[in-house]
């Protein structure tokens, strides 16, 4: 089940690198995908939550986010990390497993992070062989996180009631906000009534139904409005909102800024 695509084999290198600066207080959405994911907290404190798991991290934490959790990532402080998404058919092509087993959320581990920081100057390289030198240091690091922090995998499905559920709306939410989709909707595809459904989603995403999907429609605006190829109007359109005016005081809201703010300039 992947409800966040990623399209990684469509890349010369299968893999998703950035750097997240977030401001104190924050909070991204929740969300899951079938690939691993691979956090570097280089400055700040804040938590990672997995599956309803809140885990405070800090400077010098790795934390692994496994196969088709629920992750979010929210501040108590700005933090500075690096995020590395891996393709999970590249890990198995390559005698990684993902999937059929965990591997441990927060580490802390000097060689492990010396190991990282390696990656990430292979990516913030220029020099002709970056791709392979990418390749090369990244399944160094899978490889040692394999030997040391595989565990046995646990089932939070049952751990955590009606995360399935959950799931199955995000995946909803995520197919069909560009629509014009209300509560009703989701908690039809959620398969639970809609009191209950809107108070566990609460808990484990924690936002409610509407503010979720407003986050999700304005994310999705932020990179359309960031190219410059759309007028504001056809973003609002595109991403869900049938009025502009609740499309503008929606997204100053959810992104701290007006969407002409976002407008390349060319």
């Amino acid at each position: 089940m992947k409800y966040e695509i990623h399209d990684l084999n469509q890349r010369k290198l299968p893999f998703i690198f950035h750097r997240d600066l977030m401001n104190k207080d924050t909070k991204d959405y929740t969300h899951w995908h079938e690939n691993l994911e691979i956090l570097c907290f280089h400055k700040g404190v804040g938590e990672v939550i997995c599956d309803f798991a809140k885990t405070t991290v800090g400077a010098g934490d790795i934390f692994v986010i496994n196969s088709e959790q629920l992750h979010m990532v929210q501040s108590d402080s700005e933090i500075l990390y690096y995020c590395l998404i891996v393709d999970a058919e590249f890990c198995r092509q390559n005698g990684i497993p993902v999937g059929e087993v965990s591997y441990k959320e927060r580490i802390v581990d000097d060689e492990l992070r010396e190991k990282y920081l390696r990656v990430v100057d292979a990516f913030e390289g220029s020099d002709p062989y970056k791709e392979a030198k990418v390749k090369h240091e990244t399944l160094g690091m899978l490889l040692f996180l394999a030997e040391r922090y595989a565990v046995e995998k646990s089932d939070q499905a049952d751990a955590i009631p009606h995360l399935e559920n959950v799931k199955e709306a995000i995946r909803y939410i995520k197919e069909n906000y560009s629509k014009n989709i209300g509560v009703k909707d989701i908690c039809q595809a959620a398969g639970l009534s809609r009191a209950y459904f809107s108070r566990i989603f609460k808990q484990i995403t924690g936002f409610t139904v509407v503010n979720y999907v407003n986050l999700v429609r304005c994310q999705s605006a932020a990179k359309m409005l960031r190219t410059g190829k759309y007028k504001v109007k056809t973003v609002a359109e595109q991403c869900g909102f049938t009025n502009y005016s609740y499309f503008s005081l929606t997204y100053k809201k959810v992104m701290g800024k007006l969407p002409t703010d976002e407008l390349c300039i060319s």
